[in-house]
């Protein structure tokens, strides 16, 4: 993975205040408000949860490196299999979806 920070501005990429260049190191990504669920907030600054940062994820990652995230999470004792399976369910369709289904199925007994 690189160095950006990647943010997400719930928002319409046709806006046209969505034309203005992020600074150097930042991504902005446009979207959709995102689910109640999948935020959460650390310091008052408001944060996809766990759930939906592995949905995420899975657009970036080989089968590989999703695996370790998820055992990463699983490890730590904040892996929840439902909650990753309901954010991606409220997502648009996707192409890393069938990548994440897989990594996904091999954590759902494990839980």
């Amino acid at each position: 993975m690189n160095d950006l920070i990647h943010i997400t501005i719930p928002g319409d990429a046709g806006d046209p205040r969505a034309q203005v260049e992020a600074p150097p190191g930042i991504t902005i990504h446009r979207s959709p408000p995102l689910h109640p669920d999948d935020v959460d907030e650390i310091d008052g600054i408001p944060i996809t949860s766990l759930a939906r940062t592995l949905v995420d994820l899975a657009e970036i990652s080989d089968a590989d490196e999703l695996r370790s995230y998820f055992m990463q999470a699983q490890a730590q004792g904040r892996l929840d299999v439902e909650a990753v399976r309901a954010s991606a369910s409220r997502v648009e369709w996707r192409r890393s979806l069938p990548l994440l289904y897989e990594v996904l199925a091999e954590f759902e007994d494990v839980g």
